[in-house]
């Protein structure tokens, strides 16, 4: 009897050995293999099974070789992703100290609370040792020691990203601090707020200056909270220092709640944290016979110094404001009152923090034109009070601006700021805030091509308000014209009312900024000006329009009250 011929017992796969073995998915193995055989397991459970020749059918089929193809191509865009966060994770601080070092300064490191001397003293060894620059948060700030040093006999130009001020003979250049000049050699620099150095938005910008700024000597004008991290800075690059304490020159203190109207005195200030907040309180002072000035940060800057001048000369006695008027605005303010003390920074609604209370509280009490300052609040937000002699939170890192080097990569611009906006944190610097010009990116994505990329981020980095979808549209048509290489459209929001007047000036913001980036410089000062003779009359007329009142009954809401029903219809939805 011959030897019975044993063949190979083909092998049969689990689900599970399929997913091993061939790193295939669920959904790939329910879509392209046949049905499997059902197996009866010990304990009677029911279980697929496909057998090898099947299982090779599969795999040698164009549908495993799309699928290959497909998981070598994520595993690439991974690579390739890894490799941008590598590269973005690159950018430190230390490229700035590194330029930082190539530079032969000495530094004077002004630092105390508002009202101390700060900025007076480093002024005025600018206006001895010229040529000069100033730098400062603000173009009404920029504007204003314009103004002291040309009012000193010292030609000083002015330069913010919405207007030039060209003086002959230029001895000094003052500018928001975003548009400092690294070209020029200056015997002295001011860089004033420098604890916005931490800032999201905007420290990149001080980071850079502090560095990169060429000057004998640099006077540093800062927050008590922020001088351990700038003299670390400054010690890093290796540059000598001197630093002048300065003390608050007018007394400040908390005098406790303001109970309404009846408790407001001509010479204060009062402080909301909205436009209609600001409005609507301006509106109930003048019902009950003060005269206003209003000033709030969607008020164009020169109708914004229009409403000073208007305190100034006592054309106006009582101040309303938003927190514009915490940076650097000198006024004759006797007494700062909270009406509200929580504030949209852009994300959420927030109480206020301790430098922020202290930041604006310490306008009150101008030394030179008040003995002393006081500090007062409405209802029940006694943190006030506590919070002026708090400790400020302490600045421990920088910001450090999106590294334009990383436009010269191959890699997809969209890409770059999505992955910039994820990098993991780092413990001694934060990254600037590029959610705007992603929102910005979004409306024009379909036009960016690889050849126009660094223009398409001139584009997207311009100042919008992206919480305002008028002024993004107008962005967009603005954005869309110039990639195509057509003319830009002028604003059309028109000047039918106080809100359209301001749409159109920071419209024309927009224009006059991105002609800019593009190299291209034209004046539209006439527009501005009439738009702002428009808004001194809006602001001359009555204002009650503007009043807070109940949305149920029409009762008018008290200064400072927090909601939108008064208390009796709040208590009958209650």
């Amino acid at each position: 009897m011959g030897k019975k011929h044993q063949g190979r017992q083909e092998k049969n796969y689990t689900q599970g050995q399929i997913i091993s073995e061939f790193g295939l998915s669920k959904s790939f193995i329910r879509k392209h293999f046949p049905p499997p055989k059902m197996m009866r397991g010990r304990q009677g459970s029911v279980y697929p099974l496909w057998t090898e020749k099947q299982v090779k059918k599969v795999l040698n089929s164009p549908a495993m070789e799309r699928f290959n193809q497909k998981r070598e191509a994520e595993a690439a865009e991974q690579r390739r992703e890894q490799e941008i966060r590598e590269l973005l994770e690159s950018y430190s601080p230390d490229y700035y100290i590194s330029q930082a070092r190539k530079l032969s300064r000495y530094f004077i490191l002004h630092v105390g609370p508002t009202n101390s001397g700060k900025t007076f003293a480093a002024v005025e060894d600018l206006k001895k040792n010229t040529p000069g620059t100033y730098l400062g948060p603000l173009r009404l700030l920029a504007l204003e020691m314009a103004d002291k040093i040309n009012d000193a006999g010292i030609p000083c130009s002015m330069i913010t990203g919405e207007e030039s001020i060209i003086a002959d003979q230029a001895q000094v250049v003052s500018s928001t601090i975003e548009l400092c000049d690294f070209s020029t050699h200056f015997k002295t620099a001011v860089i004033d707020e420098a604890q916005l150095i931490g800032d999201p938005d905007r420290g990149a910008a001080w980071l850079k200056a502090l560095c990169m700024v060429d000057a004998d000597v640099v006077h540093v004008c800062m927050a008590p909270e922020a001088a351990g991290y700038i003299v670390d800075l400054i010690t890093s690059f290796g540059a000598e220092y001197a630093i002048q304490d300065h003390k608050r020159l007018a007394p400040l203190t908390y005098a406790g709640v303001c109970r309404g109207i009846r408790d407001i005195r001509p010479g204060d200030a009062l402080i909301c944290f909205s436009r209609k907040s600001v409005l609507s309180t301006a509106a109930q002072l003048e019902r009950k016979g003060f005269r206003t000035s209003v000033i709030y940060g969607a008020l164009p800057p020169q109708a914004r110094r229009n409403e000073v001048r208007k305190y100034m000369a006592g054309e106006s006695n009582v101040v309303v404001a938003t927190d514009a008027i915490g940076l650097g605005i000198s006024l004759p303010i006797a007494r700062i009152i909270f009406a509200e003390t929580s504030k949209f920074d852009g994300k959420r609604t927030r109480q206020l923090n301790v430098a922020e209370v202290k930041q604006i509280a310490g306008r009150a009490g101008r030394y030179g034109l008040n003995e002393y300052g006081e500090v007062l609040n409405f209802g029940d937000h006694s943190f006030v009070g506590s919070y002026l002699n708090a400790q400020s939170r302490t600045v421990k890192g920088c910001c450090i601006a999106f590294p334009r080097q990383a436009l010269q990569t191959d890699f997809p611009l969209e890409r770059l700021l999505h992955i910039w906006q994820n990098l993991k944190r780092s413990k001694l610097f934060i990254r600037e805030d590029m959610q705007d010009a992603l929102i910005l990116l979004s409306t024009v994505k379909r036009m960016v091509r690889k050849n126009n990329r660094e223009l398409i981020f001139d584009l997207i980095t311009c100042p919008v308000d992206t919480s305002s979808p008028e002024l993004v549209g107008y962005w967009t048509q603005c954005a869309s014209a110039i990639i195509k290489g057509r003319e830009i459209p002028e604003p059309y929001f028109g000047l039918g009312s106080l809100q359209a007047c301001e749409l159109q000036y920071r419209a024309w913001d927009i224009h006059h900024q991105l002609l800019r980036r593009i190299g291209r410089e034209e004046d539209c000062g006439e527009e501005r000006e009439e738009i702002c003779r428009m808004i001194a009359r809006y602001m001359a007329q009555n204002k009650d329009q503007y009043i807070r009142r109940c949305r149920r009954c029409g009762k008018v809401l008290e200064i400072g009250y927090a909601f939108g029903l008064c208390e009796h219809c709040f208590s009958i939805d209650s």
